[in-house]
């Protein structure tokens, strides 16, 4: 069976996205050995992914713009090449200063990368079909994140933590010239989507700087404050700063007339609605990735591998979760297929609020699984549902909106739950002493005391954290009852209310 063209293009731009979606999870488990390589302190060191996400937020906002200017091929070329260029920057980067400029710069093709490839799908596909297009787009987007602490740590432990970036360049080399092969270019895709060969447009270098500067600074902040807690100077000025150049930024692009980011395509209800719910599921999804990881390595002392290795489950039933959704969104509908994914992951974090410092990886296996397959099932209804109403047209300036804050949110999720189990550990330490003294002994060695201590309380800290996890699922439950309705599907229905023939729309096959 031979795959028509837009089936061949959905696989290089998932190969392509894959890269860049991997990148912002693979370095959490490699930066202890990367500050012992460059006898760098722990928090520098970290600015080796804060960095990533910092560029990506500055990147995003302008994909739009750069889009319709230079046509979808020509960036998404650009895009592989500063990321390929990078990977390959990084892997020999003489010290840690050098190692985190590379990062941005890499982050600056990465970042063009997600809301690129949605754009680039979506004007692919008819609106009956998009749902089984999402289905392999999702892919990278869940299963990067759920990979990357695996991936990067057998990279790792097997070679070296230049591992992690060389093995991009020989991937981003076959998508690049996959994408010259395949892919159409700027005329082409013009033509297909009604445009006229000029466009009347132009920057908005206010917006633009604005967009840039605040969300930087935003970011910045909320990652920072996962380390340096709330309270801290710098935190709250970048905080404060960034939020008050995002209300200008917004003040600014609402009255533009081509601006950077088109807010005002919130005004559409099911964009809104299912962006909305994005943020909130996004939030716990993300965090969650770095919440297990960080149990198993602090509480457990488990290798990076080892804890790799647990997550690897998760990863593979979301695969499932996708399909199901996939087959049965023209079937059920956005709205319940979310709230039942929403289900089925507070279940999961029922179970993750119950953990013990004896618990093991087969314990959370279960957890895990029903984790995975519940995000698979929402992923997929909301960014279907989100773009539901949005012209092909609009579709390059809203897949920038949703990416960019998809990803601030996803960091806004890590900062605040990394801060709430830092107090909560803290806040815990008085019981996590007490309990150690009744199993060791008033007389125990320092350090065997030390360690149950912290490994009892940095135990019920997580407990506690996930039960803010399970509010937030609770709170995504509720909203995901307010979703608006598919305009495609609410079709078909209509039109077997009068008693026309309608064909069944259901997810095309990659085959189709």
């Amino acid at each position: 069976m031979r795959l028509t063209y837009r089936w061949q293009a959905t696989m290089v731009i998932a190969l392509g996205l894959l890269m860049a979606v991997l990148d912002t999870t693979i370095v959490s488990v490699v930066l202890p050995q990367m500050a012992i390589a460059f006898k760098a302190d722990y928090g520098t060191i970290t600015w080796v992914g804060t960095g990533y996400l910092l560029a990506n937020a500055a990147i995003i906002p302008i994909v739009g713009y750069l889009s319709d200017r230079v046509g979808a091929k020509t960036l998404f070329l650009i895009s592989l090449a500063i990321f390929t260029l990078g990977s390959v920057l990084c892997a020999v980067a003489p010290n840690q200063d050098w190692l985190i400029a590379f990062r941005i710069f890499q982050g600056l093709g990465g970042g063009a990368l997600q809301p690129l490839a949605m754009a680039m799908i979506f004007r692919l596909f008819a609106p009956s079909e998009r749902a089984g297009a999402m289905t392999i787009l999702m892919i990278p987007l869940l299963l990067g994140p759920a990979f990357g602490p695996a991936l990067g740590g057998y990279l790792a432990t097997s070679f070296s933590w230049n591992a992690i970036f060389t093995i991009n360049v020989p991937i981003g080399i076959v998508a690049i010239l996959l994408s010259l092969l395949i892919l159409k270019g700027k005329a082409a895709e013009r033509a297909e989507n009604g445009q006229q060969a000029e466009q009347t447009s132009t920057l908005d270098p206010f917006g633009l700087g604005l967009s840039m500067a605040g969300f930087a600074a935003f970011v910045y902040s909320i990652n920072a404050a996962g380390l340096k807690g709330w309270n801290n100077a710098t935190v709250l000025s970048f905080l404060i700063g960034g939020g008050v150049l995002l209300i200008a930024f917004v003040i600014v692009e609402l009255r533009v007339k081509d601006p950077v980011m088109d807010l005002r395509l919130f005004r559409h209800y099911s964009f809104m609605m299912a962006n909305l719910l994005t943020w909130f599921t996004t939030a716990i999804l993300i965090g969650s990735i770095f919440l297990v990881p960080f149990f198993f390595e602090q509480a457990q002392k488990l290798s990076a591998l080892t804890t790799g290795e647990i997550l690897i489950s998760q990863g593979l039933v979301m695969i499932v979760g996708l399909a199901i959704g996939g087959k049965l969104y023209n079937t059920v509908g956005p709205r319940i297929l979310s709230v039942v994914g929403i289900a089925i992951v507070a279940v999961s974090l029922v179970g993750f609020t119950n953990l013990t410092v004896a618990t093991t990886g087969a314990d959370v296996q279960i957890w895990l699984i029903l984790s995975g397959i519940g995000l698979g099932l929402i992923a997929q209804p909301m960014q279907t549902l989100a773009v539901s109403t949005i012209s092909n047209k609009q579709m390059a300036t809203a897949s920038s909106l949703m990416s960019s804050t998809r990803m601030i949110f996803g960091a806004v999720g890590v900062a605040v739950l990394t801060t709430y189990l830092t107090q909560q550990t803290v806040a815990h330490a008085k019981d996590a002493a007490a309990t150690c003294i009744t199993q060791l002994g008033l007389h125990a060695q320092v350090l065997h005391l030390h360690t149950c201590i912290e490994q009892h309380a940095l135990t019920m800290g997580m407990n506690d954290t996930f039960r803010l996890s399970l509010i937030c699922c609770i709170i995504c439950a509720v909203l995901a009852i307010f979703l608006g309705r598919d305009p495609a599907l609410e079709a078909a229905k209509a039109a077997r209310k009068r008693g026309e023939h309608v064909e069944v729309k259901v997810p095309a096959t990659i085959g189709d």
